[in-house]
């Protein structure tokens, strides 16, 4: 759970029970889902396979300016995509020139480097727990 929350910043995107930020899948029930392995390939190839509705969106303004993140909302006269930072961002659809889909995921492709090889399995095996409490 340390190297989840802190060494991993796997917290900075992801949250576990209501604790960490809203930018990429909650995880709270990630180990009931995902297998050992794919939840490994999951942090060494994060593009591979992309989970609906976070797929990363570019926002190209009129002026020039390019600014990514997961569509929130868009309507006839705005679109909302919230960053890396958890933070909102709204657009006036008068001012988009275009809102094209990214390939690759805001997740970072080089995770793994931030940690050492038995933290990496350490957060993987800490994932496997994260399941749906039995009632």
């Amino acid at each position: 759970a340390a190297v989840f929350a802190k060494t991993g910043t796997c917290g900075n995107c992801h949250k576990v029970n209501g604790v960490g930020k809203e930018v990429g899948p909650d995880m709270s029930e990630i180990g009931g889902k995902l297998t050992r392995e794919a939840l490994l390939e999951s942090i060494l190839f994060p593009s591979a396979a992309i989970s609906h509705n976070y797929e990363t969106y570019v926002v190209v303004l009129k002026n020039g300016e390019t600014h990514s993140g997961i569509l929130i909302s868009q309507t006839a006269a705005e679109v909302v995509i919230r960053g890396a930072d958890a933070l909102n961002k709204k657009f006036a659809k008068a001012k988009v020139l275009a809102l094209k889909k990214d390939k690759l995921s805001m997740m970072p492709a080089d995770l793994q480097k931030q940690m050492s090889a038995q933290e990496l399995v350490d957060v993987v095996a800490y994932m496997t727990t994260l399941k749906k409490a039995k009632k």
